[in-house]
């Protein structure tokens, strides 16, 4: 699992992982927020509240949760298809899945709060989301560290990722 604040890389990081690596696929969330200039077109499925909670209600995620007003959620994975499953999710997701899979490896990707500010302000954010979002880094970086994640800094995308490759690959 790849946790950490909006902004930091993640979903770069991920593509950049599942781009060199054949047996490794990103699992796709749900959300119901709208999508911002910068998501790509697989980077969510984007679902009203109504199609969500269905899912949900038929038992069709993994973990889910409610993150400033919207909410995400993991569908079950295709436990047929033989590659690594990478799950970009919140660290409160990350928490659901380790209390079910202990044996996942958490990964929380983090860059200092003025580089993090500048990056959200550089895909459009508004001041006050921004806000939001770092007193939001504030509590995962927190709730990182109590379970256990394994921090890897973004201030080098190449080196992070090369961080994160090494991890995932050494288990």
């Amino acid at each position: 699992m790849i946790s950490g604040p909006g902004g930091v890389g993640k979903g770069t990081i991920v593509r950049e992982l599942c781009e060199r690596d054949s047996k490794l696929a990103v699992s796709r969330s749900w959300t119901t927020r709208k999508p911002r200039v910068d998501d790509k077109d697989d980077s969510y499925f984007f679902v009203n509240d109504e199609g969500f909670n269905k899912h949900k209600d038929k038992g069709g995620f993994i973990e889910w949760n409610e993150f400033l007003g919207f909410m995400y959620g993991t569908p079950m994975p295709d436990f047929n298809d033989a590659r690594d499953l990478i799950l970009e999710i919140d660290v409160s997701g990350g928490r659901q899945i380790i209390e079910k899979h202990p044996e996942a490896i958490l990964i929380f990707v983090d860059v200092e709060n003025s580089e993090l500010r500048k990056r959200l302000s550089g895909r459009g954010d508004k001041s006050d989301e921004i806000e939001k979002r770092l007193l939001e880094a504030e509590r995962e970086r927190k709730e990182a560290k109590e379970i256990n994640y394994k921090i890897v800094l973004n201030d080098d995308l190449a080196k992070a990722t090369e961080e994160i490759y090494k991890i995932i690959r050494k288990v």
